[in-house]
């Protein structure tokens, strides 16, 4: 049921939050869980840039990462910070951040069970906010070194 809740929320309020975000978050270049976002559309663009390029310079350098992990990087606090600059109702911000907050977790080993402790990144494997945040905390991803050209 709370996944059906979840999906209800991001199609209702964060697929908006994508089609006009705030000035300093950027999600144009996020193909990933977004409703037009696609592999297609990524290779695509990835394509047209490269060949934009090629037209003015010998070779071009693409840097690929994996991001297999990618949802175990979400940290709660700035996601949080991040969606309180959306124009998200306040109801809909802190139904996601009870979402978020206040889970823990604990290991068993041999009988032995250790103290518990907060988990203060990571989604919920298989929730229907989990791929949405992803995007959201990925959204002022931008250069970090004066070198790197503006991307088109």
């Amino acid at each position: 049921m709370s996944r059906v809740l979840e999906r209800q929320i991001v199609r209702n309020y964060i697929y908006p939050v994508f089609q006009s975000p705030p000035v300093d978050l950027k999600f144009d270049d996020q193909f990933a869980f977004r409703p037009t976002g696609s592999t297609t559309a990524a290779l695509t663009t990835l394509l047209d840039s490269v060949t934009i390029k090629l037209a003015s310079n010998d070779y071009v350098r693409v840097f690929a990462f994996d991001f297999t992990k990618a949802f175990d990087t979400v940290n709660h606090s700035s996601l949080m910070y991040r969606l309180a600059k959306t124009n998200l109702p306040d109801a809909v911000y802190n139904l996601i951040q009870g979402c978020f907050n206040s889970r823990n977790h604990r290991t068993k080993l041999q009988g032995e069970v250790s103290e518990l402790l907060d988990i203060l990144a990571s989604v919920v494997q298989g929730s229907g906010l989990g791929p949405a945040a992803y995007v959201i905390n990925a959204g002022n991803a931008k250069k970090s070194h004066s070198s790197c050209p503006e991307q088109r």
